[in-house]
């Protein structure tokens, strides 16, 4: 079990552990197997709606990442991976034509032969060796997922053949990453122009023309290894700030695509001829409230359960989603592979079992607590309603308002319960979340047995039934110990014009469109 905590920034962020993943053999040979449009000559550019001046900086160089919510949906593109995750959340091959896992401890890698960069440049084992190397400076504490430090040794065995080597079992763990922005293999072309290097390239699909605060443009790269299969002749990213302006930019047509709308505009985008709408449950969309368990009331398994019990998922899922959501049952969404069909309903809303619960817990009047929201619109309102509905059993909840969530609530404890609206993927929803010393373990909760439930996960391959009965156990033990109160699955929202086609996003954080896939016919 490695030992390195994870950065804060994680708990926020996610990404989607392996399928496909085999120990011992090749996992992919050829060409993508995702749907990928034909319509290179149908052209076009795609004009998407995003926050660019949010409050985190956009980034074009890996060495400057701050955190793939501000970078990777603008990088993506330039960069592409070694591998590429699909709407799906599985991975076919991109800059790599074939991966072997020989052991937990080591990946192997082919680099796909003639791949260059943008340039010209050859991108090949001895680049990818550089890229990593490079990737490993970034002084940023949160750029990276912490298992990238795990990477002890990046050995060229031929032209386009690399072996990375790891100091802990957790090849399974990083495989994803091969697809993420950890694996970016950037060219520095020039001098860094500073706080936001652009001296550098890619081998992806596109490449960065223009950027300016409120706009960034991307032209497509002639020279990716499958340029003819790319149906965009570019990407413009224009500033559109989160909330009413979404609306307003795609009926306006100053956006041809929105991701992440409020699900209260779907009604009255639905009735917009020009507009269409697609919704999808990735399972890193989750509310969720991190417990502090280390004493007081909150240490009982029996307080926590009636908390649970005394949570409303299906009516908050009406109240907040307009019932487009899901009640979270458990870690997984229902749509899951790892989904543990027992599990649903075992915290169907009953005030009468939470009193009872709280009386044989030795608090049969109740008690006080404190709970603690990003400060937003929505979590505010589910606050809320959590500190109503736990007021029927003699809850008492204090709620303490935040500048810094993150610090306040992980590190300072200023709030014995927490409310996150953004979860976490795969083995990171139990890593970050309840194993110290990861500091999403809120207080520090330890247990033995599930300690050794993500030793084994983490070691393991994605595809062997033995993954599937671990998260069966850690489900079980994670949700009938009420570790945290899982509320409801959030659906996440595109909007998108009549003339954008093969409209797909991966389940990144928040979304992120697949540009491999996308056309437009203005």
């Amino acid at each position: 079990m490695k030992t390195v905590p994870k950065p804060l920034a994680r708990t926020l962020m996610a990404f989607v552990v392996a399928t496909g993943l085999a120990f011992g053999g090749q996992l992919i040979v050829g060409a993508p197997t995702d749907p990928v449009a034909g319509a290179a000559s149908s052209g076009g550019v795609l004009t998407v709606g995003e926050p660019l001046q949010g409050t985190n900086t956009i980034e074009f160089d890996p060495v400057q990442f701050t955190g793939p919510v501000a970078s990777f949906p603008y990088a993506w593109p330039i960069y592409a991976g070694l591998l590429r995750e699909t709407t799906s959340g599985n991975y076919v091959p991109d800059l790599a034509s074939s991966v072997t896992v020989p052991d937990p401890s080591t990946i192997d890698i082919t680099v796909r032969p003639g791949v260059v960069y943008s340039n010209g440049a050859a991108l090949n084992a001895a680049a990818v060796k550089a890229g990593f190397e490079r990737n490993l400076t970034n002084p940023l504490p949160g750029a990276w997922n912490p298992v990238m430090y795990d990477l002890s040794t990046v050995e060229v065995t031929g032209p386009r053949s690399v072996v990375l080597h790891f100091s802990q079992p957790v090849a399974s763990t990083f495989y994803p990453l091969l697809a993420d922005e950890e694996s970016f293999m950037a060219l520095p072309t020039g001098a860094s122009t500073g706080s936001q290097n652009t001296n550098v390239v890619g081998a992806g699909p596109f490449m960065l023309k223009s950027f300016t605060p409120d706009q960034i443009v991307l032209v497509k790269n002639p020279r990716y290894w499958n340029a003819k299969s790319i149906g965009l002749s570019g990407i413009t990213f224009v500033d559109v700030p989160l909330g009413p302006q979404q609306v307003n930019a795609l009926e306006a047509g100053s956006a041809d695509v929105v991701v992440g709308l409020p699900v209260t505009d779907v009604p009255a985008l639905r009735g917009n001829p020009n507009l269409q709408l697609q919704s999808s449950f990735p399972d890193a969309n989750y509310y969720f409230s991190p417990i502090c368990k280390a004493s007081g009331p909150l240490a009982s398994v029996k307080v926590r359960q009636a908390l649970n019990f005394a949570t409303d998922r299906v009516a908050i899922n009406r109240a907040l989603f307009e019932g487009r959501g899901e009640p979270a049952w458990s870690i997984f969404p229902s749509s899951s592979a790892y989904y543990d069909k027992s599990l649903t309903n075992i915290y169907a809303y009953n005030v009468k079992k939470a009193k009872q619960l709280m009386a044989e817990a030795g608090y049969p009047h109740g008690f006080s607590t404190t709970l603690m929201a990003l400060p937003s619109a929505s979590d505010e309102q589910v606050a809320t309603v959590l500190q109503s509905e736990w007021s029927k059993i003699g809850v008492s909840v204090q709620l303490v308002s935040t500048s810094n969530f993150v610090t306040d609530l992980y590190r300072q404890h200023k709030a014995q319960i927490g409310l996150v609206p953004a979860g976490l993927p795969g083995i990171d929803k139990l890593t970050t979340d309840f194993i110290p010393p990861a500091n999403g373990d809120i207080c520090q909760y330890s247990s033995p047995t599930l300690n050794s439930l993500a030793s084994q996960l983490e070691a393991a391959a994605p595809t062997s039934p033995k993954v599937k009965a671990l998260w069966t156990q850690v489900q079980n033990f994670v949700i009938r110990n009420a570790l945290a109160i899982f509320i409801v699955y959030s659906p996440l929202v595109t909007g998108a014009q009549k003339f954008v086609h093969h409209l797909q996003s991966i389940p990144y954080v928040g979304g992120v469109l697949n540009y491999w896939t996308v056309t437009v016919s203005r």
